[in-house]
């Protein structure tokens, strides 16, 4: 009976290769959404100071970009239901430098809001 048990995979197996193929899918998808709209793609995370304004550092910004936001957490949502919801203030953004978000009612933010944001930046 032991040799039975000792043929089977382990779990930590298991899951170092369901690990390995979730990745290669997001590689794969993430291929070939840049194929599909002919762009290129990075990401990153923030935390909005307690200011209406935030220069977001990211050398992936170009001409053109297209900057996603997503608030992650509950503060994050809160902001973004409300009057001083953040928004990507397309006239500063410095190609290779940063990008500008602002509140829309100019008020301050709390300075606990994280957001994740996605560029996407067209292909030459």
């Amino acid at each position: 009976m032991s040799g039975r048990w000792q043929e089977r995979p382990s779990i930590n197996d298991d899951m170092v290769s369901v690990g390995r193929a979730i990745v290669e899918a997001i590689t794969e998808f993430r291929a070939q959404i840049n194929d599909i709209f002919g762009v290129a793609t990075s990401t990153g995370l923030f935390t909005m100071p307690a200011a209406a304004t935030y220069d977001v550092l990211t050398p992936d910004t170009v001409a053109g970009s297209i900057v996603l936001l997503q608030a992650v957490g509950a503060s994050a949502a809160v902001l973004q239901g409300g009057a001083n919801a953040l928004y990507v203030d397309r006239a500063n953004i410095v190609a290779g430098t940063s990008f500008r978000v602002a509140t829309a009612g100019g008020g301050a933010a709390a300075g606990t809001e994280q957001f994740s944001y996605v560029i996407l930046n067209p292909l030459a």
